[in-house]
């Protein structure tokens, strides 16, 4: 019985390698980021999570881990990067503020292409990270713009999160991994299996918490001390941070011959009625805990002032640096309760909105 099972075992082990050297890749050359943690090479399609239209979403990344590009890598015109709400994981391919601004130029009879570099929870740090583990290792990437949506992940940080920003294998027991999930035709296979059989994802249910919704009971008084930010050493520091990163990516982005542009965030904790901004009065728990972990309670009020002054930073390097500005967090009215799901990601509306404000300033820009 023994020799019987060692004899199938062996048999098993040959046709694995068998399989393996026929439709693995093991004697071509490894990919240029097959030491990448993030995701590419996938094709998800799945119920929409947002409950909206349509049904059913369709979630891709390429070979190089880019989303939603249609042409070369060599003939990109815009390449966005940031965080999760550049990404835009819970939208359609085809509803991304990036594929709704390429449409709105195509309708003006105008292709640009763009490629989606955004992950989820990266900060400017890794950003800069990306150059040297990701978009230097990838053959004739050469974007004509490189536009950085930040600020909502650069809140009040000093160093990197390398749960976040690392994008490359560190250790040589997950190098050697990375490596053979590049290489195996087997977990390829396992790869598409898994996606087959991936059950309907838990609805991200729309909540308004922390939304400064018209009827609500919104203040116009805030309860941080005047001077509050400009008092707080730590503060202060993990704004000198952000604004040297932001001079490091438009010098990086130079150095691959693109322009670079940056754009302001903003979240759903306030909003503005004839001219003043009214905030909603308690932060509740969630993604914002990391403002009230810092300052204590708060109003949407404060964090509009704590926005205004990461915006500020933002703009002030970006025009120190000679990069193109956008403040969209001053420049565009959303209407919260259509165009957020929840305190920081857009809907596909609220992308939409994004893709026409973008269009207009990318008009506007010399030689674009």
């Amino acid at each position: 019985m023994l020799r019987l099972i060692s004899i199938n075992l062996i048999i098993f082990a040959c046709l694995l390698i068998g399989l393996e050297l026929v439709f693995g890749t093991w004697f071509s050359s490894a990919h240029a980021l097959h030491q990448f943690t993030k995701p590419r090479n996938i094709a998800l399609e799945r119920p929409n999570p947002l409950g909206d239209v349509p049904s059913v979403i369709h979630y891709t990344r390429d070979a190089n881990g880019f989303r939603g590009l249609s042409g070369a890598v060599s003939e990109i015109d815009l390449l966005t990067v940031g965080g999760s709400t550049t990404d835009q994981r819970y939208l359609d391919d085809a509803a991304t503020f990036q594929a709704r601004l390429a449409t709105r130029f195509a309708d003006e009879g105008r292709q640009i292409i763009i490629a989606n570099a955004g992950i989820d929870g990266q900060s400017t740090f890794g950003h800069i990270a990306n150059f040297e583990a990701w978009f230097n290792r990838i053959e004739g990437l050469s974007p004509r713009y490189i536009l950085y949506y930040v600020g909502i992940n650069d809140t009040l940080i000093l160093s990197s999160k390398p749960e976040f920003d690392a994008i490359e294998a560190s250790g040589r027991l997950r190098r050697i991994q990375l490596f053979i999930r590049d290489k195996s035709a087997l977990y390829q296979l396992y790869l598409i299996g898994k996606q087959a059989l991936r059950p309907s994802e838990e609805g991200h249910q729309l909540s308004h918490a922390n939304f400064a919704l018209p009827g609500a009971s919104l203040t116009d008084t805030p309860t941080l001390m005047p001077g509050a930010l400009e008092e707080d050493t730590e503060v202060i520091r993990a704004l000198e941070t952000l604004g040297a990163n932001i001079g490091t990516l438009a010098q990086l982005s130079r150095d691959i011959g693109a322009m670079p542009i940056f754009v302001t965030q903003r979240s759903a904790a306030w909003t503005q009625q004839d001219a003043k901004v009214m905030g909603i009065q308690h932060i509740s728990p969630g993604f914002l805990n990391r403002y009230t972990a810092r300052f204590g309670p708060i109003n949407g009020v404060d964090l509009h002032t704590i926005e205004s002054r990461i915006a500020d930073t933002i703009l002030t390097a970006c025009e120190a640096a000679e990069a193109a500005c956008f403040d969209l967090m001053r420049e565009v009215s959303f209407d919260l309760a259509r165009d957020f799901y929840d305190e920081i990601h857009n809907t596909a509306l609220g992308a939409e909105v994004i893709a026409a404000y973008l269009q207009r300033k990318l008009s506007a820009l010399d030689g674009f």
